[in-house]
């Protein structure tokens, strides 16, 4: 019975898993398809703005005070009792919460729009105006963001990422279609902020639809001040990482804006956008790690939890090693092709640094999922306290002197502290030798890493253009060559057979 149980979760989780690959990988090509359009159609500029904007308004998503993950880890562990109440007093307490909180924070941003348009856009003084709109305009989306995020925790904590995926598909496309759309026609900045918000609001009202639907009992609300405090008790630490988390992201972006221009944000921020879109990658473990770990917490099931956390890092670092060893030996004929001559010219030792630094954080995602799924919020935030106290500094420094470059470096070396910290720490609450399992993962990747790098080197050394059929070809036979590798070499028979499973009941 317990193995029936472990080979069922097993199912679940690779299939969660491939659901988010596919979601998440359909929205990332979009993007790549889409961000020339609308780099150019809105010039550097007002990207530059555009980019500004979204980083301001993902900094409130402190005010979420942690709730948001401490509702999806409740929820779960909840859903494995069978308590009802329980899990409706959790859902309506941090949706209510969420609500006064995204008002709060929408009021401050429109209230304050010019001191942070001022102080930190250094835009131009005939797009101030443009600025100030669009900043307003996006609060309004921040407070939906804030109910969205409670509504589709429900979904994610009963573990239907097939429902998640889906919207997020045709959510994620409409806004990108609207924005490419209205950029065609003649629009500019003000109306694709206003599309943005107007699908956002039709994603709240779906995500809403489903839950009720999927937990009838969730149409009554409740309000419990106790599960109040209760959920506070988790989220206050997560919360500290959420004050801190988007200074760590960001502050990189404020500093080169500051000390160089707009544009240089731009040369910087599309190239991290593209990595930061492969953070796809990591977070379709981690969304579904995260209320697994919840799940298994109070069982008897120390050994799955090693295992999912072993594996799963085992598994990003050697998905991942595939766009940085593609950025390493074509990273200047890609963004020559995708973005421009001048964008391969000032971005391409940004996009190869991003690329290591994304591959490191990538790795870390399991870990600061296991820890605070597990109930140790404290040891992440603690980590990027100590973390901000380095990186500003070190990022000023960097930035001051070697621009775009100095920024991505900064990240780099925020990123590598914080995966080292992260993995020690996992590892000691997993009671695993940090040494050993980190032995087991190079000992595994280390010959798929030297083939895949030997053959991207082969293929470059012919010095064709990025197009050339023999390019296109030999990079589909890498890709070939590696995914056996991967299945022969570093899936075990069980893996495989799971796989298997799932692509036979497709």
């Amino acid at each position: 019975m317990h193995l029936m149980k472990e080979q069922g979760l097993g199912k679940k989780i690779v299939g969660n898993i491939i659901w988010n690959f596919f979601g998440q990988g359909w929205l990332l090509i979009l993007a790549f398809i889409a961000t020339p359009f609308i780099v150019h159609g809105l010039e550097v500029y007002l990207y530059g703005i555009y980019i500004l904007i979204s980083v301001v308004i993902d900094y409130f998503a402190f005010l979420q005070f942690g709730m948001g993950a401490a509702s999806v880890k409740y929820i779960a562990q909840y859903l494995a009792q069978g308590d009802e109440d329980k899990i409706r007093m959790i859902f309506w307490t941090g949706a209510v919460s969420h609500f006064f909180m995204g008002l709060l924070g929408m009021i401050i941003l429109i209230v304050f729009a010019p001191l942070f348009v001022d102080w930190f856009f250094h835009v131009p003084s005939d797009l101030r105006e443009t600025a100030l709109f669009a900043l307003r305009v996006g609060s309004i989306g921040f407070l939906i963001s804030m109910l969205s995020g409670m509504t589709s925790g429900v979904i994610r904590a009963l573990g239907r990422f097939d429902l998640l995926n889906i919207m997020g598909i045709i959510f994620g496309t409409l806004q990108i279609a609207a924005t490419v759309l209205l950029l065609i026609l003649g629009f500019s900045l003000k109306e694709i902020i206003i599309a943005n918000v107007a699908v956002q609001s039709a994603g709240l009202y779906c995500y809403w639809v489903y839950a009720k639907r999927l937990l009838p009992f969730l149409s009554k609300p409740v309000w419990d001040t106790n599960m109040l405090l209760h959920l506070f008790k988790f989220g206050g630490f997560v919360t500290i990482s959420g004050i801190v988390g988007p200074i760590l992201t960001n502050i990189e972006k404020i500093f080169l804006t500051a000390l160089r221009s707009v544009s240089a944000l731009t040369y910087y921020a599309v190239p991290f956008s593209l990595i930061n879109r492969l953070s796809v990658i990591p977070s379709s473990f981690s969304s579904v790690l995260f209320p697994t770990f919840s799940f298994l917490q109070e069982s008897d099931q120390e050994q799955i939890n090693r295992d999912l956390h072993y594996r799963s890092t085992l598994y990003l670092f050697l998905i991942y090693i595939v766009p940085l060893v593609f950025f390493i030996f074509f990273g200047r004929p890609f963004l020559a092709w995708w973005m421009g001559i001048d964008f391969a010219e000032k971005s391409t030792m940004i996009l190869i640094i991003l690329g290591f630094a994304g591959l490191i954080n990538a790795v870390a995602y399991p870990s600061i999922t296991c820890l605070q799924a597990m109930g140790k919020p404290q040891l992440p935030a603690t980590f990027h306290v100590i973390e901000i106290f380095l990186y500003i500094p070190a990022g000023y420094f960097l930035i001051k002197t070697y621009g775009g470059i100095g920024a991505a470096f900064a990240w780099f070396l925020r990123v590598l502290v914080d995966t080292i910290l992260l993995q020690w720490a996992s590892c000691r609450l997993l009671r695993v030798s940090l040494f050993r399992w980190g032995g087991q993962i190079m000992y595994r990747g280390a010959l798929p890493i030297f083939i895949i790098s030997v053959l991207f080197l082969v293929l470059r050394s012919f010095e064709l253009s990025l197009l050339h059929p023999v390019n296109i070809g030999g990079i589909l036979l890498i890709f070939i060559i590696y995914s056996c590798v991967l299945w022969k070499w570093v899936l075990d028979a069980d893996t495989r057979g799971r796989f298997l499973e799932i692509l036979k009941g497709a």
